[in-house]
């Protein structure tokens, strides 16, 4: 056995559910390995987008198929952490794994860490960690010993999200449309029938993720566009990307953390009410707009907003300025320490 702190991460991501559950593991993964030289597994879906990803980062993965079961994903959990020789678990999921199989193995002595996870999985954990959403401040912890940390401070973002945003002031990205590494629901075609109604001439950066699957919808609609839409795929440094917007049109999820972490004001559109939800914190600190279900959002209500906003130097500094006060991008470091120190704990 390694003297190493092996960590096991379960997370999973694939088209429909999006990359961004796979993006804040890979990056809390980062941190565990380069900064606390643990040693770090991945257990996912053998067919899952979110494996692929995962491996081309250079992190081993453990397959995992899934169980409805509580029997079945127990033994799962336990055979997994055997191959992983971990002793921490982290868990990042959407799925029906259950409070139960992480109560057993737990009680077996192992670590568990929840991310983001307003399920009854969350009182099995010894931490979580949550934004500061309304969702977050309303759970009931009564008769678990669960510690608790909610706040903008622990948003884990990748290390390229904790750098100045000004380093990069020679891009210029105008207007940016990102909707995630997937966009299954193809919000980047609405953005891109909006944003062509604008009168003023702007230029407009879509980035398409590896999971994007309306290719071919997209290149149609821009073949008639009126004004200039630059495409990036499979961006790499997303924070360089990002500093040099003028403002951003983002489906709410980890990239609307990413935007703030850049300083960058943004307009969201929302897949769910709970992300709706969600957002309103966004609202309610001065650092986005939110415009609600993004089926509910009309092509015009959302040029308006864009236009409105590019009008307004003043208000996008000031969101800009809040933004980079309340979103460091260190999160992932703050919380690969928590975790490091919660093993070390008596």
């Amino acid at each position: 056995m390694s003297d190493e702190l092996g960590v096991l991460i379960r997370c999973d991501a694939s088209p429909e559910l999006g990359l961004g559950h796979a993006v804040r593991c890979l990056a809390l993964a980062d941190e565990l390995r380069g900064t606390h030289g643990c040693r770090v597994t991945f257990a996912t879906r053998e067919d899952s987008l979110g494996a692929s990803v995962v491996r081309q980062h250079g992190y081993e993965v453990i397959p995992v198929a899934y169980a409805d079961n509580e029997a079945e994903q127990r033994t799962r959990l336990r055979e997994a952490l055997v191959t992983a020789d971990a002793r921490v678990l982290v868990v990042d999921v959407r799925d029906a794994l259950s409070r139960g199989a992480l109560e057993a193995v737990r009680a077996e002595g192992t670590r568990v860490i929840v991310l983001d996870d307003s399920s009854s999985r969350r009182l099995a954990a010894d931490m979580t960690c949550y934004p500061p959403v309304p969702q977050a401040r309303r759970l009931e912890w009564t008769g678990s010993h669960t510690r608790v940390l909610i706040g903008w401070e622990w948003v884990v973002l990748r290390r390229q999200f904790a750098r100045d945003p000004s380093d990069w002031c020679e891009w210029r990205a105008g207007v940016l449309v990102t909707m995630g590494g997937s966009d299954p629901a193809g919000i980047t075609l609405r953005a891109v029938e909006a944003l062509d109604r604008l009168e003023a001439n702007v230029e407009v950066t879509i980035v398409i993720g590896r999971g994007f699957v309306h290719q071919k919808a997209l290149e149609q609609r821009l073949k008639t566009a009126r004004h200039r839409f630059r495409i990036c795929r499979d961006v790499v440094d997303m924070a360089r990307l990002m500093a040099g917007a003028e403002l951003a049109v983002a489906a709410f999820g980890v990239t609307a953390y990413e935007l703030a972490a850049m300083g960058v004001p943004a307009i969201l559109l929302c897949l769910t009410p709970d992300h709706v939800e969600s957002a309103s914190a966004f609202v309610e600190a001065g650092i986005a707009e939110s415009l609600g279900i993004y089926h509910q959002v009309t092509p015009d209500a959302l040029a308006n907003e864009v236009a409105a906003l590019l009008r307004d130097e003043r208000r996008r500094a000031q969101m800009s300025e809040r933004a980079r006060r309340l979103v460091d991008g260190k999160g992932a470091a703050r919380v690969a320490q928590a975790i490091v120190d919660l093993t070390c704990e008596a």
